[in-house]
């Protein structure tokens, strides 16, 4: 069993253990002390410091039985000191678990620090002498308590005749408090005077007569400042409140700035007000700026001593004083005293020397963090060095095993970028960029990416000027189908849906990512659904593009020839077949031919004249197909046909046409080179080539003797057609050149 040097030099401190042997930064602890403090009796020794009254009924041996009685009791002494310790930890603790016990002890030595030691160090300064410190000397039978405290005529007065009116106690009891360096008005507010009311408005009357009391501290300012340490660490946060409130309001009002040495003096003396504020500072946020406040007036001309000297005494670890600088970075009141001295490049060699790997995860996490608030708060000062070290260390951190850390450093990547956007700083595209390859990276690892996808998504909602086809294209090159299979989830839909709706979305990224959903509606039962909104948005705003019709068609024909292999298959079935078939597959093959209808269906109700006169004799001519080789009727495509007028009309227009088109078909190498000429014309072939696909010859489709037969025969294959000619298989080359657009 090994304890960290903290947790050692406490418990020798504090008379528990003796000295043990120290190797490589720990204490080591032999079988016998091991079983000490396993089995409570260490625990119960340092019990006896928070209160001497305090006797745990602890036994000696190492049974789990032994361990568990003593353990026992241990608990009910720990209530006397409002500590509770959970149940499933005092469990562990009996099984052995010298982790859990480690932990406990270092939340014990927590509560002794926030209690008794300062409970016993905060009086631990001058004594209150008035005949020392006060030009008129009084006795304390001549001290009326009912007298007005702004005719108070010395300190001594003021504070007794205020603690006899808000504690109801007479001069002599008030005194009482005072002795023993204030001990027993310490532990008052600390612990409380059956509550806090009383002590909540001594201290505001204190307040209301800040300046009276000003008029009385010209000697010896720090016998005021220890008398009421003890509030800072208060086990209520009012009064905390308002003893920070006097504490600011005194060393603001000063009469003579030569007064704030003395106050500088008392606040970094041993067991002076510094680790008293620090405490403060931990216990209660919400108090930051006030205890920064205090920071700032006192060491104004001490503003380096202070920084890099007495804080590093009382912050010995590098971890605790970079946590102590991010947490007070960011405040107004240190700003200028950081800027003018230049303190920032001081805190960040620190910051290096932490995140060197011989540390531990969150050491090199308090790190980054500080790098984050240093170019969050100050832009001006972050050198470019500075931004390359810092840049170089996330990625570094983003490609650690701990998972904890590559999420830190992506959280603290993605705020810093938020920050830049919004002061429209340059460096935001270079962060963007930078981002965006760390999800393509992290495309398999879901937990991350499913990260990164959702704060993607806030920044969009956020910047409607961020150029989304950095982000989209790449994303899109992930999202395609292989064997069958998509690799996409809810968050995906979230961001597409985001792009959907996005007013910097143009034909190029439209036609991609129609592509990428139409495949996935036309293959996940999962995701159809969700895959048919996003094609709604995008088909709804853009289907008066002329790319945009072109590729509509095809996805039609695409989709119609599907509907005729999976109808066809059916048809052909045998009942036998049918019957031993799994109930599922039939059910997914209807469904199948649903979504067909439902896309063309709405595709056609967007009453896009030029586009409707396209898919009428489309679906007119696969009517008939089915009608004439499958010997039966589609009521599905008699439907959709009566969308365009009369259903029997159209198709003997329909019937007509083909016959006129088979006496004309005579020469099919004319025919095909018209088609080629025709498709590399198109507007959609143009948006292929500035997205910059490989060719695929897969998705031209060809017309021959029936112009419909190619499609037909791709149907029955067990992968999805591809759309037109688009393919997602663009390289790295493309993906560099669309970056650079940025």
């Amino acid at each position: 069993m090994k304890l960290d040097l903290d947790m050692y030099y406490w418990l020798v401190k504090i008379n528990v253990i003796q000295e043990l042997p120290i190797n490589n930064l720990f204490a080591h602890v032999d079988q016998i002390l091991e079983e000490q403090f396993l089995n409570g009796i260490i625990v119960s020794q340092v019990l006896k410091q928070f209160d001497q009254k305090i006797d745990v009924d602890v036994k000696q041996g190492n049974s789990n039985g032994i361990r568990l009685f003593n353990w026992n009791n241990i608990c009910k002494s720990l209530q006397q000191i409002n500590i509770t310790l959970d149940d499933d930890i005092k469990i562990s603790i009996v099984k052995g678990d010298s982790q859990m016990l480690m932990q406990f002890l270092k939340e014990l030595k927590q509560h002794y620090d926030m209690a008794f030691y300062v409970e016993e160090q905060v009086s631990t300064t001058t004594r209150f002498n008035s005949q020392q410190n006060e030009p008129q000397e009084i006795g304390i039978d001549e001290i009326d308590p009912e007298k007005p405290l702004n005719q108070t005529q010395s300190l001594l007065e003021f504070i007794i005749v205020s603690l006899c009116k808000h504690f109801n106690i007479k001069p002599k009891q008030a005194v009482g408090l005072l002795n023993q360096n204030y001990k027993q008005l310490s532990n008052i507010l600390i612990k409380g005077n059956k509550g806090f009311k009383s002590v909540t408005n001594w201290l505001m009357e204190l307040s209301k007569h800040i300046n009276h009391i000003i008029k009385f501290v010209t000697y010896k300012i720090d016998i005021l400042l220890s008398l009421l340490k003890a509030g800072l660490v208060s086990q209520n946060a009012e009064v905390c409140y308002w003893t920070l409130y006097i504490i600011e309001g005194i060393v603001i009002n000063l009469p003579q700035k030569e007064l704030l040495e003395d106050v500088y003096a008392w606040l970094i003396r041993e067991h002076g007000g510094l680790i008293v504020l620090i405490l403060s500072q931990q216990r209660y946020h919400q108090y930051l700026e006030q205890v920064c406040k205090i920071y700032s007036v006192v060491s104004q001309y001490n503003v380096f001593d202070f920084f890099d000297v007495q804080l590093r005494k009382i912050l010995k670890s590098g971890k605790e004083y970079i946590d102590f600088i991010n947490g007070i970075i960011q405040t107004i009141q240190i700003r200028d005293q950081m800027q003018e001295l230049n303190l920032f490049e001081l805190f960040a060699s620190y910051a290096v020397k932490l995140f060197e790997p011989q540390h531990t995860t969150m050491e090199r996490m308090t790190a980054l963090k500080y790098f984050e608030h240093y170019w969050v708060f100050y832009p001006q000062q972050f050198v470019i060095n500075q931004m390359e070290q810092y840049l170089l260390n996330s990625r570094k951190a983003t490609r650690e095993s701990s998972f904890a850390m590559r999420i830190f450093t992506y959280q603290s990547l993605f705020r810093i970028l938020d920050n830049l956007a919004l002061q429209k700083d340059k460096y935001a595209a270079l962060l963007y960029k930078k981002l965006v390859f760390s999800l393509i990276e992290n495309f398999d690892q879901k937990e991350v990416r499913e990260f990164l996808v959702a704060n993607f998504l806030m920044l969009i909602k956020k910047y409607s000027t961020i150029p989304i086809d950095i982000l989209i294209i790449p994303m899109v090159k992930q999202l395609q189908i292989e064997q069958n299979e998509i690799q996409i989830n809810i968050v995906d839909f979230q961001l597409l849906k985001s792009v959907c709706t996005h007013p910097k979305i143009d034909v190029n990224v439209t036609i991609l990512m129609l592509d990428m959903l139409s495949k996935l509606y036309l293959s996940s039962i999962m995701f159809y659904q969700l895959a048919f909104q996003q094609i709604q948005l995008l088909l709804t705003r853009f289907i008066k593009s002329n790319p945009v019709q072109e590729f509509t068609f095809n996805l039609v024909k695409i989709a119609i020839s599907e509907y005729y292999g999976n109808y066809q298959e059916h048809i052909k079935s045998n009942p036998k077949s049918i019957l031993n078939r799994n109930p599922d597959e039939n059910i997914k093959r209807q469904q199948f031919r649903s979504q067909i209808i439902s896309l063309i269906k709405f595709i056609i109700n967007l009453r896009s004249f030029e586009l409707n006169e396209l898919i009428k004799p489309v679906i007119a001519h696969f009517y008939l197909e089915i009608q004439q080789n499958l010997k039966t009727e589609s009521k599905a495509l008699f439907m959709l046909l009566g969308h365009f007028g009369d259903p029997q009309e159209i198709l003997q227009e329909e019937q007509k046409k083909s016959q006129q088109i088979n006496q004309q078909s005579q020469n099919p190498i004319f025919q095909n080179q018209i088609v080629k000429s025709q498709f590399q014309g198109s507007k959609v072939y143009q948006v292929q080539q500035n997205l910059n696909h490989s060719k695929s010859n897969k998705g031209i489709i060809s017309q021959r003797d029936d112009p419909f037969k190619e499609l037909r025969d791709e149907a029955t294959k067990p992968t999805l057609t591809m759309l037109g000619n688009l393919s997602l298989n663009y390289d790295e080359q493309s993906l560099l050149k669309q970056f650079e657009l940025l």
